[in-house]
């Protein structure tokens, strides 16, 4: 199976989740709720086909960081102000949501990483 197929598959999984938790939420609780997991679940989605970027062979470390970064840049970061966009305070909420996707972009890589080594340690295999 080639690398775009599994990361939509990812991203499918996981966004199959948010939905499901979206409906449930629709039954219990306020219209609200159900918005934002639907949003989450769009962050999920991209964060799952993203996750592919890390198996491409013949790429460098830092090659893989900074395509991984740009494509969230790109597909996340419209989301995440969507999901905080309120009128009279966009231009803050904007910066502060750059700021906050910027320190999970320096978190992500280092974490992914660690976690790679360490399966690659103990021969174990990527999913």
């Amino acid at each position: 199976m080639n690398l775009f197929v599994r990361g939509f598959f990812r991203g499918a999984a996981l966004f199959s989740i948010f939905v499901l938790f979206s409906v449930w939420s629709l039954f219990i609780g306020p219209a609200d709720n159900v918005r934002v997991f639907l949003y989450y679940g769009f962050i999920a989605f991209f964060l799952g086909c993203g996750s592919v970027i890390y198996h491409v062979p013949n790429w460098s470390p830092l090659k893989r960081i900074i395509t991984y970064y740009m494509a969230t840049l790109v597909t996340v970061f419209p989301v995440l102000l969507v999901l905080t966009y309120d009128a009279a305070r966009f231009t803050t909420d904007a910066a502060e949501a750059f700021i906050t996707f910027n320190m999970l972009q320096l978190l992500a890589p280092s974490i992914t990483y660690s976690v790679s080594a360490i399966l690659k340690i103990y021969g174990g295999k990527y999913v």
